[in-house]
């Protein structure tokens, strides 16, 4: 895209400034750039060129976490870029006037997804997709890009095997992202427990930034390396890492980022028991993010606080942290973070019975059944949903790494369970998690879709691999195992009992979710009923499918 200069030069100029990282440089040229444009007579060309500086000086103001300077930059950008669409234009015309309009919507989807309003940012990446209908990109790039764009929300999200697959499938299709999309990869294998597979996605997307000489995303790096090490459990080479990044985002000014080194260094403090230094870093992490606007990253250091004060003893203020934080990310929809601080509350609940001797202080029993009744309330249809989101993975290592996770919190619902002396809920819960799960294979006819989701075209960089073909070559292809139905002739699904079922799900198929336990012929009541119905209507996710079962007998 040329302009003559000095906007060409410049451009490039603070193209090498962003790439060094020196942002305030970088922001220095545009604004220069943009003091000139905004001195030419004003025109449909004048203002295409005014809000591709604008869309630019907002890229960099993301970079450099100025959310709201960003947002009005964007603001601007959009404003004069919308503004000409309906000035007559060649071939040519239209393909620059997409171009800028690409960027500036790359930038709204970013600065919508760092402030948490997630729906908003999925719209635009809708909006931006349909146009690329239209737009010429022989290499791919903006495609890819928005493709980034959906990985990144799912990420946020916690839809980790959803981003695994996108990211997986965009990978072979782009060199442009390609980076990105490793440095993707081995976030989602490192939040569920594939350590290994995570470092070595992290070197190849070194390699890729040092290739491309993107030394401000090798920076980035550090920090997620020393995520991964703090789930694995190493816990000192997390600590080394943190603090090196952490200085890097200092001395740039780079405060979201730093913001989120100092959420994961309060855990680290606190964990080696410096409780007065994980307090102060907890507290200037959810300064940061509240002055930004981050307000999903801001719950997430408010659940960190929450812990904190439960390990102080004042339970107030940690009832207050875990509810402002969970009502944040039930308005953002993340509904598996609201079951994951459903747990933690079941977990203080069930702590402060282990800690709390009711018979010697005179207590009935009364105060104690109230208390295991609601940990049971929170704690079962959390760890339903977080046991279900295993469905989501299409790789069988994954599942089985993310079912070790969520097995913690089955457990915790069955200590509960026990604590009560309820045989009957016990004997629901073993039914349950023994009960059949349908392995999903159904005929495909249908062209594949982009990866990108909504809006037309072909997916980025040629289609998406041929489905594998089943017995006398009819194609059939693993379909998203989040609700099924009972058998209907050849389209059913083959039901599988529980270890057959993992056996499948150990050579790559998919599993649906179980199939609903009946208890008693005539009287409609299935294991769990009330606690499935609960997940389902406080966590917007499918627990069991439509089949139903008989229990197994032993007399049968």
């Amino acid at each position: 895209m040329l302009y003559g200069e000095p906007f060409d030069s410049g451009f490039a100029l603070a193209e090498r400034h962003q790439s060094t990282p020196d942002l305030p440089a970088a922001q220095a040229v545009y604004a220069e750039l943009l003091a000139v444009a905004e001195s030419f007579e004003d025109s449909p060309d004048v203002r295409l060129l005014r809000g591709h500086l604008l869309s630019d000086i907002a890229a960099v103001q993301l970079t450099a976490t100025d959310l709201p300077g960003a947002g009005l930059s964007v603001e601007r950008a959009l404003g004069l870029v919308r503004g000409v669409s309906d000035v007559p234009m060649g071939p040519r015309g239209r393909q620059v006037w997409l171009e800028v309009l690409l960027k500036t919507l790359k930038a709204a989807a970013e600065l919508s997804r760092r402030t948490g309003n997630l729906d908003e940012a999925l719209t635009t990446v809708d909006e931006a997709a349909t146009l690329l209908a239209e737009f010429d990109d022989p290499e791919g790039l903006r495609t890819a890009e928005f493709g980034l764009a959906r990985v990144h929300l799912l990420l946020d999200r916690s839809e980790w095997g959803a981003a695994e697959e996108l990211a997986s499938a965009l990978l072979p299709t782009t060199t442009a992202v390609g980076p990105d999309l490793l440095d993707c990869l081995g976030i989602v294998c490192a939040s569920t427990g594939r350590t290994e597979l995570a470092e070595d996605y992290f070197a190849r997307a070194d390699e890729g930034y040092l290739g491309l000489g993107h030394n401000s995303k090798r920076q980035q790096l550090i920090s997620h390396r020393a995520y991964a090490a703090m789930r694995a459990g190493d816990l000192d080479r997390a600590e080394e890492l943190y603090a090196e990044a952490s200085a890097i985002f200092e001395r740039q000014g780079q405060f979201e980022d730093l913001a989120v080194c100092e959420q994961a260094r309060a855990f680290l403090a606190e964990h080696r028991g410096d409780a007065d230094g994980g307090k102060a870093l907890t507290a200037s992490s959810l300064a940061r993010f509240e002055r930004l606007g981050s307000m999903i990253a801001a719950a997430d250091t408010m659940l960190l606080g929450a812990r904190q004060a439960y390990e102080r003893g004042d339970i107030d203020e940690m009832k207050r942290l875990a509810q402002g934080a969970r009502d944040v990310y039930q308005e953002r929809e993340l509904y598996e973070r609201c079951a994951q601080v459903d747990l933690m509350l079941a977990k203080t609940l069930e702590d402060d019975l282990n800690r709390t001797d009711h018979g010697e202080r005179g207590d009935p029993g009364d105060h104690e059944r109230r208390s295991v009744d609601t940990a049971l309330s929170l704690a079962l249809p959390a760890a339903l949903a977080l046991e279900a989101a295993r469905y989501d993975f299409a790789s069988a290592h994954a599942r089985s790494q993310w079912l070790e996770l969520a097995d913690d919190a089955m457990r915790v619902a069955f200590r509960l369970a026990l604590r009560r002396q309820d045989q009957g809920l016990i004997f629901e819960l073993v039914e349950h998690r023994c009960a059949g799960a349908s392995l999903v294979l159904s005929p495909m006819d249908r062209t594949p879709s982009s990866p990108l989701g909504p809006g037309p075209g072909p997916g980025p960089g040629g289609p998406v691999p041929a489905p594998a073909s089943g017995p006398g070559g009819t194609p059939v292809f693993p379909d998203a195992a989040m609700k099924t139905y009972a058998p209907t002739g050849g389209d059913a699904p083959m039901a599988l009992g529980g270890v057959a079922a993992e056996a499948a799900a150990s050579v790559g198929l998919r599993v649906a979710p179980p199939p609903r336990v009946r208890m008693a012929a005539g009287t409609g009541r299935t294991a769990l009923q009330e606690y499935i119905e609960a997940a389902e209507f406080r966590y917007h996710r499918r627990i069991v499918s439509e089949e139903e079962v008989p229990f197994w007998s032993p007399t049968s």
